[in-house]
């Protein structure tokens, strides 16, 4: 049996498991929880500069953003990740393997501006500020068991945080992809996604604003299966540092309009933009390994 077949296999007998009459606590919270909405906001303004062909993103557009860092150390170990529920952040596997000094990792959310901690623009005249970020230490990480840091795949990774998170304007959760319509929508080539993160710009450092940028998929170039989903990179593109960040597009969701996550960054490359594009964990594909841990770890 090849392995792809036989992930696939285990992947079906874990979604039939938790969604029989005995399981789906975690899928029914993800499902009723008030997911993927903005604040109401009037603010409009961006700022200027310029993820790789990307522009800053609005100030408390993306709540559900976390920063995955060490406390004094933003350039050793640093990823983007995603709120998804009270107690987790889904982000990618590699930010924990290939961190030298992983226990030290910390969760920041409300995050926009690294330099701040409390972040602000100027709207007309007047100053317009969010509540101060807030920060976790882990309790603990999930690694996907299909990880190795030596192959691609299966690069994805479930964060516990030590405390339960009180969900406000500028924190908190996206959707997740949990129903078949829902999932088939990665299975079209071209499709556009926002991709958010401080990795490197196009001048080549790594950015202390939140960035985002649109990005259209393509067909992976080396055959990577299902699992997988790839962008060209020719213009924009995420970069080295926006690991772990999500892939996001609005959908309609249970009957209302929701920003679901569709990918978790996975690879990019310090020459960005290039031809070399990114590629991303397909958070569809793994939605049965997700809530599966999210029954095993409450």
């Amino acid at each position: 049996m090849n392995r792809s077949f036989a992930t696939f296999s285990l992947a079906w007998a874990i979604f039939c498991l938790i969604n029989s009459s005995d399981a789906g606590r975690a899928f029914e919270q993800l499902r009723q929880q008030d997911c993927g909405v903005l604040p109401n906001t009037t603010i409009t303004q961006r700022l200027h500069s310029r993820i790789y062909g990307g522009k800053p993103s609005f100030l408390m557009t993306q709540p559900w953003m976390a920063f995955i860092y060490i406390p004094n150390n933003l350039e050793t170990c640093r990823c983007g990740g995603s709120l998804i529920s009270q107690r987790f952040v889904l982000t990618a596997a590699h930010c924990y393997e290939m961190c030298p000094k992983p226990s030290e990792l910390r969760v920041r959310l409300g995050e926009f501006d690294l330099n701040s901690s409390t972040d602000c623009i100027t709207f007309g005249y007047k100053r317009i500020c969010a509540p101060p970020v807030e920060e976790f230490a882990i309790e603990r990480w999930i690694i996907h068991e299909g990880f190795n840091v030596f192959t691609p795949g299966y690069d994805i990774a479930l964060v516990r945080l030590d405390q339960i998170v009180v969900f406000k304007d500028h924190i908190r959760p996206i959707c997740l992809p949990l129903t078949e319509d829902l999932q088939a929508y990665t299975s079209v080539i071209g499709n556009p996604y926002k991709a958010v993160g401080w990795g490197l710009t196009e001048n080549g450092i790594s950015s202390i604003i939140l960035m985002e940028v649109e990005i259209d998929t393509d067909r992976c170039p080396n055959g990577e299966d299902s699992s997988f989903l790839c962008a060209n990179g020719n213009d924009v593109d995420t970069c080295r540092g926006d690991s772990g960040g999500p892939l996001v597009m609005s959908r309609n969701y249970f009957g209302t309009s929701g920003n679901v996550q569709y990918g978790v960054t996975s690879s990019g490359h310090t020459e960005c933009g290039a031809g070399r594009g990114a590629s991303y964990m397909n958070v569809s594909s793994f939605m049965p390994w997700i809530i599966a841990k999210l029954e095993a770890f409450p």
